[in-house]
Order: C-alpha cells, then structure tokens, then sequence
C-alpha cells in the first residue's frame, strides 16, 4: 500500500473482530434446503396507527403532482349536500375523475368527521382510487383520517403497488403483506423500508410466517424484511416474535442469517492484495497506526457489498476506528481503481464517497463530471454523482459552487448540466433568490483580504500577491517591486511558513483559474442581458468582494442614466474623476457601448487608457452594429442571405448562447437559433447542413434564411425592429463574425 512513513501496522489485538475474522471467512451459507414450516396462520389482529416523527406533518404539506384537478371550492360548499349525492349513489353516475374525485378529496380533507367517516367506509367508491398511481393524495387522506382512511388505502394499494407508500402508519397483517410484497419495487421500496424500520417489533409477528412459507419472491421478501428489522433493532426481536408460533418456528428463524452482519452475499466481490496495496493506507484515529493489507482487504469487502441506501452494518465499526483525512482519501483512491461494475462508480464506492469523502474527494469529482460528455453519463448513469456530490461533507456553499461550475462548463449539456441546473434552482428557491442572484453569492473569496490581496509570509521575507484583469495572480516584493513569479523557499526563509506560503500560492493559482473564466463570462452575459443590481447587492457582490472587486474596477457601470467605475481605492468615480456616490434605489447595470453612445465610450475609453485599465472582456471596445435602413420593418435579413461559412463557425456559435436545431432526416442539422431575453426567435437556417456523424462530408454551409419569430418555433414572423438595441448589435456581431 501507499507507504506513510513511520506508521507501522496496527497488532491484530487493537481491531475488531470484524477486521480479523469477518463472519466470511467462517462460515458460507449452508447448502442445504431451507426450514419450511407449512399452515403457520398469521396473526389477526385490529389495524393499528403509529407515525414516524414529522411524517405526517410532511404529507399534509407535500403538493398534488396535479393541483389543477384537486382546486378547492371557491367558497365552502354545502357539505351535507355534498355528501348526499355520494350517499345516495348520484355521484357514481359522474366520470371517476372531474367533479367526483375532487368532491371526494375536499369533503375527506375539509369536511365534518361524520361525513368523512362515512364515505370512507362507502366501498362503492374505492374504485376511483384503485388505479390512481399518484399517491399524494393517499397520504392526504392518511394524514387527515388516520385509521378511518386505512379500508381505502388498503384497496389503492392491492390495485397498485406505489400507493402502498401511503401504508406507512399502519400495522396489520393485511398491510404488512402488501408492504413485504413492496419491498424493491420501483419508487414504493423507501417506504416499505421505513415500515419495516419504524414498526420493527411490532411488524415482525406479521412476517415471520412468510419468511418459512416454502422457497420463492415472497419468502425472499420477507427474509429482507426481517433483515431490516433486525439491523434496526436487533434480531432477538426477531426470535421473540417467532415463539407466538412454537418453538419450531424460534428453531427456523434462528437459522436464518438475521444477524446484520451476517448478510451478505454468497459471492463476495473481493480485490486482491495487489490491487489493494495501490491504495493509500488508512491510518487509525491518532494517525500513529494504520490497518494492516488484510484488513484493509476486508474493509474493501464491505463496501463494495454496500449501496448507499443499504451499506454493510460492519462499515460504521471500521469508519469509528479510523482517521477521517485517511478515510476520504482512501475513498477517492477506492473510485480511481474501481472497475467492471458497468457504472462511473460501483454502488460501494458510491457509499464510501458519500459517507466519508471530504471536500477534496468532492472537488476531484466534479473535475471529473465537468469533462463528462451526454454518452459517457448515459452509459455509465453519471447523473447519480449528482447525488454522491450532494451527500459529501462539506458547507452548503461549496456544493453550490460545484454544481454552478457543473452547469457552466459541463460537457454533458443533456443529462448532467440539466439536473445540475434544477439543483440550483431548488437552493435558489429556498433562499428566495433567483438563480444568478445566488450565482453571485457563490463567489469565493479565495481566503484574500478585505483589499482583495494575499499576504505570503516566507519568515525573513513577504510577498503580496494581486489580480490583473483576467483574475491571474501576480506577486510583488516587500517593496512593491513586481516579479516574475513567487521564488521558491531559501536556505534563509523559515522551514516551516515559507514551504506553506510557496503551496498557497500555488494553490490559488489553481483555484483563480476555475474560477476567473466562469466569472468574467458570467459577467459579458449579464452586459448582454441586462442584467442588474440593487445598490447593497453592487456593493457586497462587486466593489466590496475580495476578488469580483478586481474585475469590477476594470468595467464601466451605470446607475440610472449616470456611468461611473470603481477606482483603485474602492471609491466610485465618473467619467471627469470626480466622485460618485450611488442613489438610493438605483438599479446598477452594466451598460452595453450601444446604450452608452459612442461619445460616452470615447471619453470614458480615454479614461481608462490615461489609467492603463485593460478590460476582462471587450465593453468599450466592443463592435457596436445597428440595423439598416428597411430591416426594422422586415421580418428577415437577407443581406446575411446566401452567404457561406464553415460549418465549426455555424457549432461555434453554440459557445456564445445560440442553439444548434434539432437533427433532421438523414442526421443533418439545418439551424442555429437565438432565444432572446424577451423569448423572440432567431433562426438562421443553411444548406445543406450538417451531418452529425460526418460534419466534414459538407464543409462549407449557405445561409438560406434568417428571420425572426415571435417566440421558439412559433412560425410566426416578426419585425426585427421589435429587437432591443443590445440584442439587435449582439445579433448582427454574430452574423457578421459568421459571413467574415
């Protein structure tokens, strides 16, 4: 294994039993034929009704995946009325759906107890809810009518299955049939897992008879089940509900391996001391010792039988024992080498990078995932490290900032960047934010100071480190005397600070460069956009962040009408350099040269030439294009008509927030198309296209059309005038970078 220098192997005498002698290398399961007993009668006994903490609080919140058909009255109907025309059969004439399935929501949800009782236990109408897969409204019911709901749950969920996750609550033999029946079933199989946990003494009397009916799905069941069971709460539990059967029952389920860690299966996936030597060594808590290759071997063993959602009840007794550093390492090392499970991870190591990866594991990730293209993910499910990248330990924000880097520089724009996408939506939503506002907060600051620099102490000597306008770190001496680069530590500098200093400077080299191409792109969009700020928002996300506030300096901003920048000392100045102080109120936005007119641009250019200020992108110096005289009325531009391009100017086009059209008979893609802030459409169209599997085979594109639409693929012509100046100048860049 990786060798740590002076750590020595820990003595077999300080590990658990686990890790010398793991119940595998006992014992494997015996050949022989499983106990049967036959005619064990189940227990009969009243439903009864107990709620996992918080549950039913979280049903009666949780939202119709269809609110439209379960609208509440607009005023509070007669429910007596109401109710007679269930009694009297005069809703049975009604379709299922409409009026009668919302009438029968309202009245169980909001109506008088008697009333609701009543059409619960009315069985004539249980068929509308047999077939009804959505089983919110089921845990509604369950929620509001407790037990009194329990005859109409039980029908829904024999129709089917995924409304069995409305059973939770409850405890009796029926419901425990349709629940061991749940078990591993599509989007039911949480919450038949949580039945059997919650109830756990309680429910196994109602599965032990199924766990020695003879050999098949539902014995194989019922076994899991009472696994569960026991992992929860011990498998005396289990042995105590088999004596309500006699003591041949006791004999048959003390055969089975209910023991926790005593599950696992007959073919166990199991690295060799080769490939288990490759790994970093896992140093115990204290990092003077570390597991020896064996133990390591069967550490390596319980994880790759683990899933996330079911891992290896020894894990916990290994994960207690060692070093948490060691461990995410070790995990992270466990996913380079881990192979032949047809997944971008196994599920094992899937757990161990969720249980106990850090912040780095989760880093090196979504490295990984950012250079994942749409087949890579499909073929190897890497949307589940989405999850994995979710669960890691570390501070909320920086699991934002990987799924914000995931959703603007993925190579996967199908599948990861999507989902990575909504993820961030769902923050922003929480927060009460929309998604670029909380793409704003997720900068960081890269440990700078409060002037946005870097101190770097040597011990006899320091340097400072700043920012030029593309966010690249450059050093000056104690005196303020630039240099190439940070010289390495000297025979003079102090061992310890210098070699530390000399790495952080390294590192924030690194961490600049992922961060500094999102950021000044994000920043062209909103130009393009028009994005803007409140006041506090321009202050705190801009001028007054350590690092923004390098590029902030470097652009022109405005405030209602008045352009002004920020000077080196974080004051704000106008075009004459006299100060600026921003109004109350004011939204702040980044102006586009169009809006600004060329003598604004000109003067405030010759300000920021007399200050040597480079920009991080082309503001004023950006082309400026209008369109000519008849294009305001027309609905196409034919001066870009007929002209040809290569086709990876056409692709290019995608980097710049154009869209390629979807692939069209014989697999060739005949548009590039531009959804406008405002949602208007603008589609170039060419001939003959480009083949997706050959692109080569027609290197050289005519633009047929380019017209405008009032919104995406509405068909419908529009006047380009309708176009705002910003993105008329946008578009007409393009087309004119296109047609050069």
């Amino acid at each position: 294994m990786t060798d740590i220098p002076a750590v020595e192997d820990a003595p077999e005498s300080a590990l658990p039993r686990l890790l010398v002698d793991p119940p595998w290398t006992r014992r494997r399961r015996a050949n022989a034929e499983p106990v049967v007993l036959k005619g064990l009668k189940r227990r009969k006994t009243p439903a009864v009704e107990s709620w996992p903490p918080g549950v039913r609080d979280e049903w009666l919140k949780t939202p119709h995946m269809f609110p439209k058909a379960h609208e509440p009255f607009p005023e509070e109907p007669d429910w007596k009325a109401l109710a007679e025309r269930f009694r009297s059969g005069e809703m049975l004439k009604l379709p299922q759906g409409g009026d009668r399935r919302r009438g029968y929501y309202w009245l169980l949800m909001q109506g008088p107890d008697d009333l609701a009782e009543e059409l619960l236990a009315d069985e004539r109408y249980y068929g509308d809810w047999d077939s009804y897969v959505n089983v919110v409204p089921l845990k509604h019911f369950a929620a509001r009518r407790g037990l009194a709901a329990h005859r109409l749950l039980l029908h829904a969920a024999k129709g089917h299955v995924s409304c069995a996750a409305a059973l939770v609550p409850f405890l009796d033999d029926a419901t425990a049939q349709i629940v061991i029946g749940a078990l591993g079933r599509h989007q039911v199989d949480e919450a038949a897992r949580l039945w059997f946990t919650w109830h756990g003494a309680g429910a196994a009397p109602f599965v032990v008879p199924d766990a020695l009916r003879k050999p098949g799905p539902k014995r194989t069941k019922a076994e899991q089940g009472l696994m569960l069971i026991a992992r929860e709460h011990g498998s005396g539990c289990l042995v105590d509900a088999a004596r309500g059967y006699g003591e041949e029952a006791v004999a048959a389920i003390e055969e089975l391996r209910t023991d926790p860690l005593d599950q696992f299966p007959d073919d166990l996936p199991e690295w060799d001391a080769e490939t288990v030597g490759k790994l970093p060594r896992i140093l115990l808590r204290g990092r003077e010792q570390a597991l020896p290759v064996k133990a390591v071997q069967h550490f390596v063993t319980m994880l790759l039988i683990s899933t996330p959602e079911d891992p290896y009840p020894g894990c916990e007794q290994v994960i207690e024992l060692c070093d948490p550093a060691s461990l995410a390492e070790f995990a992270w090392a466990l996913s380079v080498h881990d192979r032949g499970s047809g997944l971008w991870a196994s599920q094992g190591v899937q757990y161990a990078l969720r249980r106990f990866g850090d912040a780095a594991a989760a880093a090196r990730l979504a490295d990984r995932m950012v250079r994942w293209d749409n087949y890579y993910t499909w073929t190897f499910k890497g949307w589940t490290a989405l999850d994995v990248l979710m669960a890691i330990d570390m501070p909320a924000d920086d699991k934002l900032r990987h799924l914000d880097r995931i959703v603007r520089r993925g190579a996967d724009a199908k599948h990861l960047r999507p989902r990575a996408q909504g993820l961030l939506n769902a923050a922003a939503r929480k927060r009460g934010l929309t998604s670029e506002q909380l793409a704003d907060l997720l900068v960081p600051d890269l440990g700078l100071d409060a002037e946005g620099s870097m101190t770097l102490d040597y011990g006899t000597r320091r340097f400072v480190v700043g920012f030029d306008e593309q966010l690249k770190p450059f050093v000056t001496d104690g005196d303020g005397k630039p240099r190439k680069t940070l010289p390495k530590p000297g025979v003079k500098d102090d061992e310890k600070l210098a070699p530390l200093a000399h790495q952080r400077f390294a590192d924030l080299k690194k961490e600049a460069r992922a961060v500094a191409a999102d950021q000044i792109r994000r920043l062209e969009k909103a130009m393009v956009a028009g994005r803007s700020w409140t006041p506090e928002e321009f202050r705190s996300v801009f001028a007054g962040h350590p690092l923004m506030r390098h590029i902030a300096r470097r652009l022109v901003w405005s405030a209602d009408g008045t352009a002004f920048r920020v000077a080196e000392d974080g004051t704000l100045a106008d075009v004459h350099d006299d100060g600026y102080v921003l109004p109350e109120g004011a939204r702040v936005t980044l102006p586009h040269p169009v809006l600004l007119g060329k003598d604004t641009v000109a003067a405030w250019a010759s300000v920021f030439g007399d200050y040597e200020i480079l920009q991080p992108f082309p503001q004023l110096g950006r082309p400026v294009h209008e369109l000519e005289d008849g294009e305001r009325e027309a609905t196409r531009l034919t001066r870009f008509e007929g002209a040809t391009a290569h086709f990876g100017r056409f692709m290019g086009m995608t980097s710049r927030g154009w869209e390629l059209g979807g692939k069209e008979t014989g697999g060739f893609r005949r548009q590039v198309n531009l959804i406008t802030p405002d949602e208007r459409h603008v589609m170039v169209a060419f001939e003959p296209g480009i083949r997706v599997l050959n692109p080569e085979e027609f290197a050289e594109q005519t633009i047929e059309r380019v017209m405008l639409m009032t919104g995406r693929y509405s068909g419908k012509a529009h006047p380009f005038g309708a176009l705002d100046p910003v993105t008329a100048s946008e578009m007409l860049a393009e087309l004119a970078r296109l047609t050069a």
